[in-house]
């Protein structure tokens, strides 16, 4: 998981992630064996280019603020369309939820009041919407690890 903790500290530091683009709003997309859904982001341009390939020979590197990329993600969810962070040129990539993502990078900053009307009066549970704890990344982070040494 070090190839995570490390895509999500690139991310932050520069505050951009990049993704493949056709056309404006048309972003490059993969599937699982599940047939799920995945939009692939780099979080540096060159590893983007680089994945430039037959399939995807047309499209343009494109960057996207961190900003931006939160809130696209409440969007991306609705469409059952998750994130798949491009581990390099490899084509290895690591699938998460589009609202994990957003909890990565909007953390503890997620508005609440906003939640609840989107939501509604009547499925908000109050329980569920509390602050996310500062370390949390970090011990997400070492809990993904835990699971793959056992794996091993």
């Amino acid at each position: 998981m070090e190839l995570l903790k490390n895509f999500i500290s690139e991310v932050k530091e520069n505050d951009t992630l990049w993704l493949l683009e056709a056309k404006p709003g048309l972003f490059a997309m993969v599937e699982d064996a599940n047939e799920n859904s995945y939009i692939p982001v780099w979080s540096k341009e060159s590893d983007a280019v680089r994945n430039i390939s037959e399939d995807w020979e047309e499209y343009s590197v494109t960057s996207m603020n961190i900003e931006e990329f939160v809130g696209w993600m409440r969007e991306l969810d609705e469409d059952q369309i998750g994130i798949a962070i491009s581990t390099g040129d490899e084509g290895q990539m690591f699938p998460m939820p589009a609202l994990a993502m957003r909890q990565i990078f909007k953390g503890a900053e997620i508005d609440f009041e906003e939640d609840k009307k989107l939501v509604g009066e009547d499925y908000y549970d109050e329980d569920w919407a509390e602050g996310i704890p500062d370390n949390w990344e970090e011990d997400y982070l070492d809990s993904l690890d835990d699971e793959e040494e056992e794996d091993e």
